[in-house]
């Protein structure tokens, strides 16, 4: 029988927005204000809940407080609360879902501590590889569309046994209204089976002894596969792979290990034992160490997050590789068959699972070097959801950059950002790309009607934005810079934008760049030749050839590139390339420079994959100091400062030839670089009267480059802003394109340079 409302009764309809999907949000709710003897009901709108409480208006107040906070992995974004008459309720309830504004529901996140310990000592839950509850474990991954339900989710397939269904439905549970929950008896089921689809017994059991005999397995996880071994086997799986160079992630035991073997301090020791559990780029402690992993002065480490891993790790007593099942820029491998049918030359057994992965997504990874950055951000991170300090009544998706691409979309203040997509020239990364743009789209709520991409005329990506609807441009390194404002930088910013490509206004390739508040560019690197485009990103001693032309003579050019490894033919015929202007184009780019330091001293002259000369010449500079003076030449060239690198490429060779440590001269040489660019910046930012810089874009994730940028800036009074949120990288390019394309289709500001630039987009498409 329902009660009349007494008088001093009071109901609260209050409305909560932000990440509220997949957080266990509507047990939260339900247990707090049960116990603040409140009736009402809380109900699931998909980016925002509804709950309507009445009771004692003191213990509404403790209930809203409570909700600002939110479960553990739930972020509130917003909550407002309308007073209302009392109405008539029996008790408090979890209503059935709704739709209203949709939005995303919580990244992936590993087991908690809970869950770990039912994996080991509970009798139902005792070493099942699968188990969750409401605070842990796969959410974006296995959604499929919102609101969180379990009818929304691949765990439909999986009926809850009478046990689960109890649990599930008691409120002071753990697991109640946990939509991943399952166990032995009704949950998904592991398999241990050869390439020609043969099951073997004890699957994890035998799994980890055949990793510690030196075979290769491909192990499905949450968000996709991994080809694992242990270190013993790590040059087979390179050969494997193809990938001979390229450094390989790995997963340690326990905290213990890292703690051992490499550099840690308490921001990175945070971020690594998070529920997020992100690959974090550690410093070796000792130089040479685990070169059969990584060649380079770090090594990328993550701990175990999900029950299978730890079940693995009682038998593997060491770390093992875990690295994205996919060929390079493609997307990771989610399905079986496509694992069975494409793994088949790269992994001796497949351990699979039979719970469908909705939504890939890689491993997020970070570096810690001025804040918290992040190189890769997907699993634990994304998709996400960043306010932005712009107004503009239309909705906006932004396609992003070539290379580790994502997907935004911006509605009524609010970027949606994708988890990584990868390099879309690649035809699968392509398809990948359009999958996630409606995916986005749906999971966002968004009604799109301006697409926003890369300036760049002849991308896939351009030409998909054309089929889509309405487009805008937006320059690379624009983009990069209106990333920080996005973020919450300030609008009167000097921003440096420093990478590897981008193409430019004026046709050339960018990626050196110093722009006023306006996005002018007042500044950079000096433009050099670049002859065979991107065959030159490949083999940088064709950058050395570029870069030195104006400045030496033939023969002794010759000679130097001779010195470094060419023959006479291949050096000549790279000369007259350039001499007649045959498929040369220009390029201040920094990470160019990089590239042909590194291929000067020896240290990497070809590229085996994405970075690998400037990643290879940092790890050399680690070791080394800068103490070798080279040039800092900056002068006026095309009406803007810019810093002639030519010159300290000749200072690096002689350096070298007089047999000056090449660790001191790799230090040096990116010493100078940061050197020229933050002065320039700071020049720039005194002309402009203001005291802010902003840093993004690939070169960023070189600590020494942005630690000596910072120094300069520290030194002269001005404050230095680099992204924290999204990448500093091309997976940040999305985000800064919507971010641009709001504020000025917006009207509320105008950017000087952009129309002219927006017109000439127009005549060359």
């Amino acid at each position: 029988m329902t009660q009349e409302p007494k008088k001093y009764t009071k109901q609260a309809k209050i409305r909560v927005k932000g990440v509220v999907q997949g957080v266990g949000f509507r047990p939260f709710v339900f247990k707090h204000a049960t116990d603040l003897k409140l009736k009402g009901y809380v109900k699931n709108l998909g980016a925002e809940v509804d709950v309507v409480a009445q009771g004692e208006e003191s213990n509404i107040k403790t209930l809203i407080e409570l909700l600002k906070e939110g479960p553990p992995i739930s972020r509130i974004d917003k909550i407002s609360v309308k007073w209302l008459k009392p109405s008539r309720f029996e008790s408090f309830e979890i209503a059935e879902s709704g739709r209203g504004e949709f939005g995303f529901t919580s990244p992936d996140v590993a087991i908690c501590d809970e869950c770990l310990r039912d994996l080991r000592k509970s009798t139902r839950y005792k070493d099942y590889w699968a188990t969750s509850c409401v605070n842990c474990g796969p959410r974006f991954t296995v959604t499929h569309e919102l609101p969180y339900d379990r009818d929304s989710t691949s765990m439909i397939e999986f009926p809850m046994c009478p046990e689960c269904e109890k649990e599930y439905s008691n409120p002071i549970d753990r697991r109640h209204h946990a939509q991943t929950i399952a166990c032995q008896q009704c949950g998904p089921n592991l398999a241990l089976v050869t390439g020609d689809s043969k099951s073997i017994e004890e699957p994890i059991k035998r799994a980890g002894e055949l990793l510690l005999e030196g075979y290769i397995l491909a192990i499905k996880g949450i968000g996709g596969f991994h080809l694992s071994c242990i270190f013993d086997s790590a040059d087979e799986l390179k050969q494997r792979l193809g990938r001979a160079k390229q450094p390989l992630a790995i997963m340690a035991p326990n905290l213990a290990w890292v703690e051992h073997n490499v550099e840690l301090n308490e921001v990175e020791r945070e971020f690594l034992t998070s529920n997020k559990r992100p690959i974090i780029v550690l410093n070796k402690k000792i130089e040479g160490t685990f070169n059969e992993i990584s060649n380079l002065h770090n090594i990328g480490v993550m701990l175990p997050y999900s029950g299978l891993h730890y079940l693995l790790f009682d038998i593997v007593d060491q770390p093992i590789i875990m690295t994205s099942a996919n060929v390079p820029g493609e997307p990771m491998i989610i399905e079986n068959g496509d694992a069975l049918s494409n793994l088949k030359d790269k992994a001796d057994y497949f351990l699979i699972h039979d719970r469908r992965i909705a939504n890939r997504c890689d491993d997020s990874v970070m570096r810690i070097l001025d804040e918290p950055a992040f190189i890769r951000m997907s699993r634990g991170f994304a998709p996400t959801s960043i306010s932005v300090d712009v107004a503009y009544e239309k909705n906006i998706l932004a396609l992003g950059a070539e290379m580790n691409s994502t997907v935004t979309t911006y509605k009524d203040g609010r970027c949606y950002i994708s988890q990584h997509v990868g390099n879309i020239n690649k035809p699968k990364t392509f398809d990948y790309l359009k999958q996630s743009v409606y995916g986005l789209i749906n999971m966002s709520g968004v009604k799109v009607s301006l697409i926003a991409h890369d300036y760049h005329p002849t991308l896939r990506s351009t030409f998909l934005a054309a089929e889509l609807g309405e487009t805008y441009p937006v320059q690379h390194h624009h983009a990069h810079i209106a990333s920080l404002i996005g973020e919450g930088a300030p609008k009167d910013i000097i921003g440096i934008a420093i990478d590897g490509v981008g193409y430019g206004y004026d046709g050339t390739i960018w990626g050196g760049e110093i722009f006023n508040p306006d996005l002018e560019r007042v500044g950079g690197l000096m433009p050099v030749y670049m002859p065979g485009g991107d065959l030159a990103t490949t083999y940088p001693i064709r950058m050395i050839a570029g870069m030195l032309f104006d400045i030496c003579d033939d023969r002794e050019l010759g000679s130097t590139l001779t010195s470094l490894g060419l023959s006479d033919i291949e050096s000549a015929v790279i000369l007259n390339q350039i001499e007649r202007s045959v498929n040369v184009t220009t390029t201040s780019s920094t990470g160019r420079v990089l590239d042909a330091v590194s291929a000067a001293l020896g240290i990497c002259r070809k590229r085996t994959y994405d970075g690998e000369p400037a990643m290879t010449l940092e790890g050399v500079a680690h070791y080394g100091h800068p103490q070798v003076k080279l040039p800092i030449d900056i002068s006026i060239h095309q009406g803007r400062l810019v810093l002639d690198t030519r010159v300290i490429l000749d200072a690096v060779l002689n350096a070298k030839n007089k047999g000056v440590s090449v660790k001191n001269i790799a230090a040096s040489a990116q010493d100078t670089l940061a050197q020229g660019l933050a002065t320039i910046s700071v020049d720039a930012a005194e002309y402009a009267g203001i005291r802010n810089i902003g840093l993004s874009g690939g070169v960023a994730y070189n600590k020494a480059i942005v630690s000596k940028i910072e120094k300069i800036c520290t030194d002269n009074n001005l404050e230095l802003f680099t992204n924290t949120k999204v990448p500093r990288g091309d997976g940040g390019i999305s985000f800064g394109q919507a971010v641009l394309a709001a504020m000025v289709k917006s009207g509320e500001y105008e950017f000087r340079a952009l129309k002219s630039s927006i017109d000439a987009f127009s005549s060359s498409s």
